[in-house]
């Protein structure tokens, strides 16, 4: 079950970051409609790969015999 949810935050991940590179050439155009049509996917792609960063952190998780400082 780890190695799927391993799999899911890194695809994640993959699939936000293409979301935005996809979104990213809209962002540099005069028009506002391309900036508004470009401008939620985006933020929507960041939200998706922050998500799957967060995701694989909690799968990380921290040896509990190590104390946090």
């Amino acid at each position: 079950m780890k190695s799927i949810a391993t799999f899911g935050a890194y695809a994640a991940i993959a699939l936000g970051i293409f979301g935005m590179m996809f979104c990213l050439p809209y962002l540099f155009s005069a028009k506002i409609e391309d900036l508004i049509g470009a401008g939620f996917p985006f933020v929507g792609g960041a939200i998706i790969a922050s998500a799957g960063l967060i995701s694989l952190t909690k799968l990380v998780g921290y040896n509990k015999s190590e104390k946090l400082s």
